[in-house]
């Protein structure tokens, strides 16, 4: 009977799995842009308006694709009760998912279209920097698309290949792009080869901590939808602590940058102006404005990522019932407060190490001169 029964098992799995092949793929669902012209509410049922929510016949007229100026109607429901839910007016610009199905083309609304906003604020954006820094400004704009270009072209492919161990690779692109910021802003000086160095060392700091903190408090990475979809659906095979750990780094470079540029440059300034200070007076000078920076950067860093976890706070702070300590085990709070202070530590490590550096260097050269 045991017997039996396992072949009856192995029966039925095989042919789950020849189904599964033999199944013919769901059709592609394409996506165009679309306006939409008028919504008319439709009368619903009091069961039918209570399961699906308030009905909407929204007339709307493709912008783009093969069937460009095509006027269509759907029936939109809202219940209020997804974050999925979309309620469009007169004038909205959306996306519209086109499924050909049985011989037959369905149109969906889909999303809002905000491509173009987000153009505008790029534009600002680039406008905003060439206007204030000029050609500096010029410099920033390329450094940031050079920078981008790495992430997505380089970094995410050998993450997707898994060619690379992953905490190699973090460190390798956060160095590449530290150059790539640095140098053509600031030039091949002794000033940027302190800023570089206090850079790569605050960014080391912060990466050993964030690898302390994956490893012993047990964080897998898997705290949010995407990460959960991913591993799921699509990328089985990816080392998602590694990705967090990535993400934690990635994080801290940029403020460790702003910060060790900023210690550089102020120590420039003052050895330039009184070449005969000595060694330890230039110390003194940066950390003096270095603890200035500390107080503001360090609650930068830390606003910042509050501000993007607010949900999550709201989420803790509507929950009163709840144990503490219970909340703050959990792996999603843990992982958000050791983003948070592994970068305001490696923050404020490079500021010491980027103005000890810089007095050596800056008064290695009054001494040559």
């Amino acid at each position: 009977m045991k017997r039996l029964s396992l072949f009856l098992l192995l029966l039925l799995s095989l042919s789950f799995s020849i189904s599964a092949e033999a199944a013919p793929a769901a059709p592609a669902i394409e996506y165009e842009k679309g306006l939409v012209l008028s919504v008319t509410p439709l009368e619903l049922s009091a069961q039918k308006k209570a399961a699906l929510g308030e009905g909407m016949m929204v007339h709307f007229r493709l912008t783009s694709g093969p069937d460009i100026g095509k006027e269509i109607d759907t029936i939109n429901y809202v219940s209020g009760k997804s974050a999925y839910e979309m309620k469009v007016e007169p004038g909205d610009k959306v996306i519209v998912a086109v499924s050909h199905d049985f011989g037959k083309t369905a149109y969906n609304i889909s999303d809002f279209d905000r491509l173009d906003y987000i153009y505008y604020l790029v534009g600002l954006f680039v406008l905003v920097l060439l206007v204030f820094a000029r050609i500096v400004g010029l410099k920033s704009v390329i450094v940031i698309g050079v920078s981008l270009l790495i992430i997505f072209k380089f970094y995410i492919g050998q993450v997707l290949s898994g060619s690379w161990n992953l905490a190699a690779l973090t460190v390798s692109v956060c160095a590449v792009i530290a150059v790539l910021t640095h140098l053509p802003i600031s030039g091949w000086s002794r000033k940027t080869v302190a800023a570089l160095l206090g850079s790569m060392s605050g960014v080391i700091i912060a990466g050993l901590l964030s690898a302390a903190s994956v490893k012993l408090m047990h964080l897998t990475g898997l705290d949010s939808e995407e990460a959960m979809l991913l591993k799921a659906a699509t990328l089985s095979q990816v080392d998602f602590q590694g990705i967090l750990f990535s993400g934690m780094v990635f994080g801290a470079l940029g403020a460790v940058m702003d910060v060790s540029i900023s210690i550089a440059s102020s120590l420039r300034e003052v050895s330039a102006a009184h070449p005969e200070i000595s060694r330890k007076q230039l110390f003194i000078s940066g950390m003096n404005v270095g603890r200035d920076i500390m107080g503001t950067m360090s609650n930068t860093l830390i606003l910042a990522y509050v501000g993007s976890s607010l949900p999550l706070v709201l989420l803790i702070m509507s929950q009163p019932q709840v144990s503490p300590l219970k909340i703050f085990n959990l792996s999603l709070i843990a992982t958000e407060v050791a983003r948070a202070l592994t970068g305001s530590i490696g923050l404020i490590c490079s500021i010491p190490l980027t103005a000890l550096i810089s007095a050596w260097l800056f008064h290695q050269e009054n001494k040559n001169q």
